[in-house]
């Protein structure tokens, strides 16, 4: 083989390597596939460049066309990805485009979400929602942040623990002071003792559950054999509903009743300002007795008197002190009669009361003598 057939090999191979390199390198990047343009915008894009790859749940779907830049400051960032016709029927208008990182340091790419099978396929040069990227910077300076707050709270705990070391605060006397030690742990021993008590009560309750529906049990069998009584016509009370005789007297005697508390009312009233008008009458009284005693002792001290209260004796009860004594008497005797008035007045009242709460219990529509 001549010079020149061996150069023209070398040259020939050299195109075909270039040629099959080309080809691989436009298959993965979808350079010689048919493809459709999809729309996302983002407010960062975390360094996403032309030529980024496009997956779809890790399988490589096309390619980034262009990050454009946006129109004014605080509008998003546009970018435009060719996706493989073969993925249309998979994005669809509720489809997410994610902005990663492949891998911890790897190149940044597009991952699309599935969309809802409901919904229609993204158009030709649509548009679909996107996520902004995970920002570091921003997690850094959160951990700084974090690191900061931690290393205060550790200079402070160290502070409390030297305070616990030197008994200082509740918790370092806890620790420290026998006393109060000691009063925590009665005060435990105590709600133990309490609850077990409590503990004991309800027991016993639950153990005479049974006793106390019994004793329901019966009381309500009582009110109905007395219910069955009152309807067939035995008793007092049944008597009482069915007999005309027993009706009329108790109403005559309910209204006596009435007229008598009446009467006691008036002759309370009266007793009370006889009362009133005979304290007036004390007072007055008081008061002359007093002037009385007064110019009385002023007449033991003179001279030309003392021998006259000497010879009738001094400590002898004066007639003005034998007045007083018997309006006192007076009084105490009128103030018994006015609260034996008033305790006759309330069991007058109290019988009204009772007359009252049977005339209540009397059935709706009853009259005497049984008829409805």
């Amino acid at each position: 083989m001549t010079r020149q057939a061996r150069l023209g090999l070398v040259v020939l191979i050299g195109l075909l390597s270039a040629v099959g390199i080309m080809f691989v390198i436009g298959s993965q990047n979808s350079l010689f596939a048919d493809t459709f343009s999809v729309r996302a915008t983002f407010n960062q894009v975390a360094g996403l460049q032309n030529g980024a790859s496009v997956f779809y749940n890790g399988i490589s779907v096309g390619r980034v066309e262009s990050v454009r830049l946006p129109s004014a400051p605080g509008e998003p960032i546009t970018v435009t990805m060719a996706i493989n016709e073969d993925a249309r029927p998979l994005i669809r208008e509720d489809s997410r485009a994610l902005i990663q990182t492949d891998g911890l340091v790897g190149n940044v790419i597009v991952s699309l979400t599935d969309g809802s099978p409901g919904r229609p396929e993204v158009a030709d040069n649509g548009q679909i929602t996107g996520v902004d990227p995970f920002a570091l910077s921003e997690v850094s300076d959160r951990l700084f942040t974090s690191i900061s707050r931690f290393d205060s709270v550790t200079v402070q705990l160290a502070g409390i623990m030297g305070d616990v070391r030197t008994g200082e605060g509740t918790l370092g006397q806890f620790l420290y002071d026998d006393r109060l030690y000691e009063s925590t742990v009665a005060t435990a021993n105590t709600f133990q003792a309490t609850v077990a008590e409590s503990q004991n009560t309800l027991r016993s309750l639950t153990a005479r559950a049974d006793e106390l529906v019994s004793v329901a049990e019966n009381a309500s069998r009582g009110v109905d054999e007395i219910l069955t009584r009152v309807y067939t016509g035995n008793g007092t009370v049944a008597r009482f509903l069915n007999e005309d005789e027993i009706y009329t007297t108790f109403l005559s005697t309910a209204a006596q009743l009435q007229e008598g508390a009446a009467q006691l009312q008036t002759v309370s009233t009266d007793i009370r300002a006889i009362t009133d008008r005979l304290n007036q009458a004390a007072g007055w009284g008081a008061v002359g007795a007093f002037r009385f005693s007064e110019n009385m002792e002023a007449l033991k001290h003179n001279f030309l008197f003392r021998g006259y209260f000497e010879d009738r004796g001094y400590y002898e009860m004066a007639p003005f002190e034998v007045r007083e004594a018997a309006i006192a008497e007076i009084l105490e005797d009128l103030q018994a009669r006015e609260r034996r008035l008033a305790e006759q007045e309330r069991q007058i009242q109290e019988a009204l009361a009772e007359i009252e709460r049977l005339r209540g219990q009397i059935p709706a529509g009853t009259t005497p003598g049984g008829g409805q």
